[in-house]
């Protein structure tokens, strides 16, 4: 920790004297040391926090297996997510979905259940990304004669200041240090980010790739069809502090749109309708999540798409 904390202390110096080069060299050498501070802590953070977003993802849909039908559905659906499709926002919240009726994956199934027997199963964790997606999609979805629906990419693309496994080494580190990486990772966003746009979850190719296996394997599981939404990006007031912001969401969505056609799949453009319809109406006051006009628009364009 001690060398963390030099690392950081000297990035300070070198920024404060406007050496920013210097000073975001070492700060990317203290970053790095980040996950070897205490392995065994890190390791057991990392271990902590999956266990409760996972059971968070699961609890979700369990909620969502009571509201559908018990006998054998006759229309079904797949909802693979990050955490914009979980519910948001204080409970009886009017803004926010505050609760499963509320989200894209409730309001499906309220309009599927029109129709006879129906299920929905929503595949939503926070923080996840295309990996996420995969692994359910693998493991858990029941795809047979289902409508699926994948909205996830916003965890992939983001220029990050910090991995997951750094993220979390972080909550590990004594107060005063982590305030000093926190801090500096704050004042100096714009420069690190234009030192690194590739600083992100998931590699352009490594998306691509991912979205086309998710699709083929989809139909695999006997998918009656397949619908990729578009990453939302955020209103303008954040691109402030992340430079090209907009440069890095729309290669990714280019990316979905070129899959989307290629293995002819529906699109949903669902960055475009939010800013059409207004951010300040279609998502949370966060300006990354939906808002309940948000995930009722994406849910309306779903059921049309899929012709319930």
């Amino acid at each position: 920790m001690a060398k963390i904390e030099a690392l950081i202390d000297e990035a300070g110096a070198f920024a404060e004297k406007g050496k920013i080069l210097e000073a975001i060299t070492c700060f990317k050498k203290a970053r790095s040391k980040l996950v070897h501070t205490d392995p065994v802590k890190v390791a057991a953070a990392i271990e902590d926090e999956h266990r409760k977003l996972n059971q968070e993802s699961a609890d979700f849909e369990q909620r969502a297996k009571m509201l559908s039908s018990k006998a054998k559905a006759i229309r079904k659906a797949v909802v693979v997510s990050d955490s914009l499709g979980l519910p948001r926002g204080a409970p009886g919240s009017k803004t926010e979905a505050s609760k499963l009726e509320m989200t894209a994956s409730g309001l499906i199934l309220e309009a599927i259940l029109k129709t006879g027997s129906a299920s929905v199963q929503p595949l939503c964790r926070r923080y996840g990304t295309t990996a996420f997606m995969l692994e359910a999609l693998h493991s858990r979805a029941d795809c047979k004669n289902a409508d699926v629906l994948i909205h996830i990419g916003l965890n992939d693309c983001v220029v990050r200041m910090f991995m997951e496994d750094q993220r979390l080494a972080l909550s590990t580190l004594a107060a005063e240090v982590r305030q000093k990486i926190v801090k500096f990772a704050q004042d100096y966003r714009g420069p690190l980010v234009e030192s690194d746009l590739e600083h992100t979850y998931t590699p352009l190719p490594v998306y691509e790739r991912r979205l086309e296996e998710a699709a083929n394997l989809a139909r695999s599981k006997g998918a009656r069809s397949v619908t990729f939404v578009t990453i939302i990006q955020p209103p303008t007031k954040f691109g402030a502090k992340t430079p090209h912001m907009s440069w890095s969401f729309n290669r990714f969505n280019m990316v979905l749109y070129d899959v989307a056609k290629r293995e002819r799949c529906h699109l949903i453009d669902m960055d475009r309708l939010c800013w059409e319809q207004g951010t300040q109406i279609t998502l949370s006051p966060d300006g990354m999540h939906l808002s309940a006009a948000g995930h009722a628009l994406m849910a309306e364009k779903f059921i049309t798409l899929v012709k319930v």
